[in-house]
């Protein structure tokens, strides 16, 4: 039966896991799907159906908040580091089958997850975007490849500073969980260009949750 509303499908699939040995590539898995469980707790109240696994390396989800799905994404990221899961985001409707989970189910929503996969791993992006707006795609998608671009170059700690800036939200804070000074910092985050991203994601953020629908529905 098919729904008429809009959803958004997320697909993640594990980056280069087929290239590790059997025993990492189970507890790449593993790790993987411990943090599924947490993520879909704590989008229960939105998630149409629960993110699950659907191949080794792969799972699905489906959400009815475009913004929802973009944060679920930058959730799993954290979580998973310093694992790189690449993401296919899919808006559309969708057919259902008689089943509650995202496998048990069909329609261009879920198409265009996959299509949205493919292109992720072909220009090397942590995610991409395909509906029926090719506009709108190309604009996000755009925003999508320079943050993957900025976010190759950085180690390990670059990623821990602009996490912690995220959740302190002052360059203070930040040097006083890690015993620098708050210039220290300052010059990580300027230098790595984490500001920048940071601002980025929290305008797509917007637009995931505000200008995204209105367009998609203005057809």
């Amino acid at each position: 039966m098919q729904d008429s509303q809009d959803y958004t499908v997320v697909i993640g699939d594990i980056s280069g896991s087929k290239r590790l040995n059997g025993m990492d590539r189970y507890q790449t898995q593993l790790f993987v799907k411990s943090a599924i469980v947490q993520v879909n707790e704590e989008f229960k109240s939105t998630i149409e159906a629960p993110a699950t696994i659907t191949k080794g390396d792969e799972f699905q989800a489906l959400l009815t908040s475009p913004g929802d799905a973009f944060r679920l994404i930058r959730i799993l990221q954290k979580m998973v580091f310093p694992i790189c899961i690449r993401y296919g985001i899919g808006i559309g409707n969708i057919y259902r089958m008689g089943g509650i989970l995202p496998i048990e189910m069909d329609g261009p929503a879920f198409h265009r997850a996959n299509r949205a996969l493919t292109f992720s791993k072909k220009s090397k992006t942590t995610m991409w975007l395909v509906s029926d707006r090719r506009e709108v795609d190309q604009l996000m998608n755009t925003v999508f490849s320079l943050i993957s671009a900025i976010k190759s170059r950085w180690n390990e700690r670059h990623f821990k500073l602009y996490w912690a800036y995220q959740e302190l939200g002052t360059y203070k804070l930040v040097a006083e969980k890690e015993n620098v000074t708050p210039q220290a910092i300052f010059d990580v985050l300027k230098n790595t260009r984490a500001i920048d991203v940071i601002n980025a994601e929290k305008n797509l953020e917007k637009a995931f949750e505000q200008f995204l629908p209105e367009l998609i529905s203005d057809i």
